[in-house]
């Protein structure tokens, strides 16, 4: 399989991998791992929420929601949100100046795109290999058997709906 052979390959390449997670879920306010805010960690959490994403490559993390993996991903890292909202995980990142980064998280509403890329109306993703907004990978899940996947993306296609991309402090 072409797609796990590049997964793997990716793995291996990557001294520090980035990840982007999609997702396309809400967070459950109840949920002790939703609300759950960590201190830092020495560093840059961006690769560590990267590695971890790219570390469950195949594998459904807790729900197999899209939300989920980003924020488990968070926690994991020792990332701290900035403010309440489960769904601002940092700065804001504008893609058109400034590049993505390992374990910026994109979110995405009701956004299209011309390559058939289609996310539901709110959709978290997180980066695994930065680049340009025209050429990077993200890690996501909640599609088909709910597993973590790898693929690129192009933000440059999309032809409808928002997407805000966050770097975590």
């Amino acid at each position: 399989m072409r797609g796990n052979h590049a997964t793997v390959a990716l793995m291996k390449a990557i001294v520090v991998p980035l990840a982007l997670l999609v997702v396309s879920c809400a967070p459950n306010a109840g949920s002790k791992s939703a609300i759950m805010v960590t201190h830092s960690q020495s560093g840059n959490p961006g690769p560590r929420i990267a590695a971890y994403c790219v570390k469950q490559s195949g594998k459904k993390v807790g729900n197999g929601e899209c939300w989920t993996l980003a924020n488990e991903a968070f926690i994991s890292a020792g990332a701290r949100r900035p403010g309440s909202d489960m769904r601002v995980w940092g700065r804001v990142v504008n893609p058109a100046r400034e590049s993505l980064m390992p374990g910026d998280i994109i979110e995405f509403e009701s956004a299209r795109f011309s390559d058939g890329i289609i996310t539901g109306s709110a959709h978290t993703a997180v980066v695994v290999t930065g680049g340009s907004q025209e050429r990077f990978s993200v890690a996501e899940q909640n599609w088909g058997k709910k597993t973590v996947r790898i693929r690129e993306m192009d933000l440059t296609k999309r032809v409808s709906g928002k997407v805000i991309v966050y770097r975590p402090q």
